[in-house]
């Protein structure tokens, strides 16, 4: 996923955390270590190696809440379930939730998310993370107003910046810089004025990035409308809240002239369309987010709105409404590959990985192409034959900073029996204090 396109048949040598060298220099490289050859052989023959995938938007807290919040409206869906929930969650649940979708996402090829945790227990988030050995940019929402937000998920303004900096103070830059913390305000409808401006300034200040929702759904642009007399870019261009910095999920609903100040400002965008089809919320044009210079990435949203956290899933489905939308001008499937690894890390704000380049960290995901899904043709075109035919089920092996986390089934740092045993007993605790029982 280079500038150039470059597909190469040959090895790639990993030393120290990172890409070593790939291709026609691996044999240099490997003449120079001692004895001549690496510490360990992992064979790819039949397979595709590729950037590991990166989840641009994603709220595992969630994934406890799969199944149990099927309305068809974005404001119905947070009002009558999934706020709820998420002020039912413990410490306890909070990192059930984290291990079962991230055995899930490694499994399936990921290497770094982008999460926005619930307003408690971030820290349990944190371990979660450091544990597993996932490259993560997290944060806890910040809510401090809103119609129909529960008391237990409900902060002033002060103390919910206050709690999102010392969560930095303490997880920003660990695991030796594999983590990484964001100010994460929910939506305009949830905070207010004094907390916006809050966060514009603690990000200019700690340089911390700003992961927020915007222009998601017609009912909550309505509501936006009605509470700020503004849509959510022009409100937040007027706050100072756009920057490089600001990551937005969904922008399904950008008109060119919202579209222009993010450009302006480097701000960055997540296509979420699986999330968007199944909240009714409608379709993101990631062309006109291209042609307007956008920084973009992908992601799936949560598993209570969404289901599955599978970025093949994502990837066909942006390929697909791609093609609806722009029928004389399609995303190709180079292009949404590229959401997924080199512009989806560039929309986070990571420099070193998404590509596989010499120097780079060693984030990488191997998939098998040798299955009857995927042929005849499956190397003709790697990028046609992984997005539109390749399944998470495919992935071999997953790597973060030269550590395998998932290979051939099994996973070195999660135990997935384990963690789908303590999701069931969890999860029937939470909806019991959520009162969904």
């Amino acid at each position: 996923m280079d500038a150039a396109g470059s597909v190469v048949r040959g090895d790639l040598l990993v030393r120290d955390g990172r890409i070593a060298a790939l291709g026609d220099a691996v044999p240099a490289a490997l003449a120079a270590l001692p004895g001549g050859r690496a510490e360990q052989a992992l064979d790819a023959s039949g397979c595709f190696v590729l950037p590991g995938l990166v989840h641009g938007h994603l709220h595992l807290c969630q994934t406890l809440f799969r199944g149990l919040a099927e309305q068809s409206d974005l404001l119905r869906w947070l009002r009558e379930s999934i706020w709820p929930l998420e002020a039912a969650h413990t410490e306890a649940s909070i990192a059930a939730a984290a291990r079962l979708g991230l055995a899930e996402l490694v499994a399936g090829g990921v290497t770094c998310v982008n999460d926005m945790g619930t307003v408690r227990h971030a820290d349990s988030l944190g371990a979660v993370y450091e544990e597993t050995g996932i490259r993560a940019t997290f944060g806890k929402a910040l809510m401090d107003q809103g119609q129909g937000v529960p008391a237990g998920l409900r902060e002033s303004a002060r103390d919910a910046l206050d709690s999102a900096l010392a969560l930095a103070a303490r997880w920003h830059g660990a695991a030796g810089g594999r983590l990484r913390v964001s100010l994460a305000p929910r939506f305009i409808l949830s905070c207010s004025e004094g907390l916006w401006h809050g966060v514009a300034a603690a990000a200019a200040e700690r340089g911390l990035m700003v992961h927020t929702h915007l222009a998601e759904s017609p009912t909550e642009a309505r509501e936006v409308e009605s509470a700020v007399a503004s849509t959510s870019a022009l409100y937040f261009a007027r706050h100072g809240v756009l920057s490089g910095r600001f990551v937005g999920a969904h922008g399904v609903w950008l008109d060119d002239e919202e579209l222009g100040l993010l450009s302006r400002a480097g701000a960055a965008l997540v296509h979420c369309p699986g999330s968007n089809l199944k909240l009714g919320s409608g379709f993101a044009n990631v062309r006109r987010w291209k042609q307007a210079g956008i920084r973009r990435g992908l992601g799936s949203d949560g598993a209570a709105c969404d289901n599955r956290l599978d970025t093949f899933h994502e990837m066909g489905m942006a390929a697909n409404l791609a093609r609806a939308l722009e029928p004389a001008d399609p995303l190709t499937a180079r292009e949404v590959l590229a959401l997924a690894t080199c512009e989806g890390a560039r929309a986070l704000g990571l420099d070193d990985v998404g590509v596989l380049e010499a120097g780079k960290q060693a984030d990488v995901a191997v998939v098998d192409h040798t299955g009857p899904h995927v042929a005849p043709n499956e190397t003709h075109d790697p990028y046609v034959t992984l997005v539109h035919a390749a399944r998470a089920s495919d992935v071999r092996l997953t790597m973060v900073a030269g550590r395998v986390l998932y290979r051939d089934g099994a996973w070195a740092t999660l135990d997935p029996e384990r963690a789908v045993a303590e999701a069931r007993a969890e999860a029937r605790g939470l909806v019991r204090r959520a009162g969904m029982a």
